[in-house]
């Protein structure tokens, strides 16, 4: 036996061993070949993950544990006692041992997309079904309509008034089934209808859901206190979607709007590289990068970390999949049985999907896992009310006491203005630490002292350090606007954007 002192000279280690037996050279051979054998495992794994990967998904976000694994088990880290954060001595190999010993790093399979049984990458036969990718839930559905198998599902229609407004609905045709098909990219409340259909009489129900909805059902049925859970008359087939984000309808609409469109010229939408894409029925399409995009997104979204429907019975999505297929990951027994049977019936067909497209599927999936830890605040875009439902204050500008009351209160702060062409763009900040209720936003252009024009709207909650986004359109000749806050307590900022120092700013940066 031996021990291993570990100390640090000159902010080098130093290993020092320390025997208890004359077998202290076997014994570290030993340890030595044990250590090779797993670096040897990750490095078959064919991935970098180094330790500038470790640096910036763990230590730069905050939620490095200070446990020492990565130091204690690698030859050119050390702890560094000034910074206090591993510390590269030597040249990163990129081997991944410190990576894979971190306990909040996400490396496994399991860990990253759930348990299950099989892969495959599929597509339906059925010509009529014109599905987001390869037709699968759409197939599933079909094929279990028609064999009986449900009696009905739970799925999310296209508003015939609202031209892509997403519909809940509990549906028991093949024709409702085949309007179903395709993403919405929006929240759809699916549980109402699954809810109301078993209190109709309804008893096999296939479900499709996003993660979220796909989680709840899943409570409901297992958890002490669901309302599923000994309710034996339901049988619910859960068939959960890829999800990276869901969307504001309101949100997408005003993206359409800046552009001249509307939802009633959209045949499709899809993410695909990074990028929303809106297909039109003219044939054209517009792109955006769909970070672009985070103003409409919803907030529950930037704390969510299951990509793959990790709790459904089988999962399917785009990812890992070539044009017009779909992956899909079989999690439970009855879904292996039912999948492969509408394979037999040819609904479907299918191919085990193979490991270098798997990888796709859990980078992504670590994408989301990880994006947690990078959460620096909350942040919401702030719409201007429509005009014909403000109510429009008497504006009193602030006093001199009255900012140097809120500047002493520290209740906000302008983190960031910015300006092109056509907007000007602002970032607040909710820095005090509490919750603001109602609070009333001015904000207006200003020129020598008028106001020449202004906006008025209002939240009425404001979380502790959550960001707030405002976009309005630039006046002509604009030099100045004003950004104004009040609660019931009085002003919380007043704070002066001079679009001259914005542009400069900017300019320098560039340089």
């Amino acid at each position: 036996m031996f021990n291993l002192l570990v100390s640090y000279k000159n902010q080098e280690k130093e290993v020092i061993i320390v025997s208890n037996t004359e077998d202290t050279d076997d014994e570290t051979e030993s340890y030595l070949e044990s250590f090779k054998y797993a670096q040897k495992r990750l490095e078959a794994e064919e991935r970098k993950d180094s330790f500038g990967k470790l640096m910036r998904e763990i230590v730069d976000s905050g939620v490095c544990t200070h446990c020492s694994a990565c130091v204690a088990t690698c030859d050119v880290l050390i702890w560094d006692p000034v910074t206090d954060r591993p510390k590269l001595t030597g040249k990163c190999s990129g081997c991944g041992i410190c990576y894979n010993q971190c306990p909040r790093t996400i490396t496994t399979i399991p860990d990253l997309i759930g348990e299950f049984r099989t892969i495959y990458t599929a597509r339906a036969t059925n010509s009529e079904i014109k599905g987001q990718d390869g037709g699968i839930v759409t197939a599933i559905l079909l094929y279990g309509l028609e064999s009986k198998l449900f009696d009905g599902a739970v799925v999310t229609l296209k508003s015939k008034e609202e031209p892509w407004k997403p519909v809940p609905k509990y549906v028991t045709t093949k024709e409702e089934i085949l309007q179903s098909s395709g993403s919405i990219y929006c929240h759809s409340q699916t549980v109402v209808p699954l809810i109301g259909s078993l209190r109709k009489g309804a008893h096999s129900i296939g479900f499709v859901g996003t993660p979220c909805n796909i989680n709840s059902v899943y409570k409901m049925q297992n958890s002490p206190f669901g309302l599923l859970k000994l309710f034996m008359r339901a049988n619910i087939f859960r068939i959960g979607l890829f999800c990276m984000d869901s969307f504001s309808y309101e949100g997408l609409a005003k993206f359409l709007t800046d552009n001249n469109l509307n939802w009633s010229e959209v045949e499709k939408c899809l993410i695909k590289k990074g990028k929303f894409i809106f297909l039109l029925k003219n044939g054209g399409e517009i792109t955006e990068r769909v970070h672009r995009l985070n103003r409409y997104k919803s907030s529950s979204c930037y704390y969510c970390t299951d990509l793959t429907s990790e709790s459904a019975d089988i999962s399917v999505g785009s990812v890992g999949s070539a044009d017009g297929y779909s992956t899909v990951i079989i999690r439970s027994a009855i879904s292996f049985e039912l999948f492969q049977d509408a394979i037999d019936a040819g609904y479907i067909e299918a191919t085990p999907l193979e490991r270098d497209k798997l990888r796709l599927v859990l980078n992504l999936a670590r994408m989301k896992k990880q994006s947690l830890y990078t959460i620096r605040s909350r942040r919401k875009f702030v719409y201007q009310a429509p005009k014909e439902v403000i109510e429009k204050p008497k504006y009193v500008p602030a006093t001199k006491d009255d900012i140097i009351k809120a500047a002493a209160r520290k209740m906000a702060k302008l983190s960031k203005a910015d300006v092109d062409d056509n907007y000007i763009r602002f970032i607040l900040i909710n820095s005090s630490g509490e919750t603001l209720d109602n609070v009333n936003i001015h904000i207006a252009s200003v020129q020598d002292f008028f106001e020449v024009a202004s906006w008025e709207t209002s939240i009425k909650v404001w979380y502790p350090f959550e960001e707030l986004e405002f976009e309005y359109p630039r006046t002509k000749d604009d030099t100045e606007y004003l950004i104004q806050l009040n609660d019931y307590k009085g002003l919380i900022i007043s704070r002066v954007a001079n679009v001259k120092k914005i542009l400069e700013k900017k300019q320098s940066k560039k340089k």
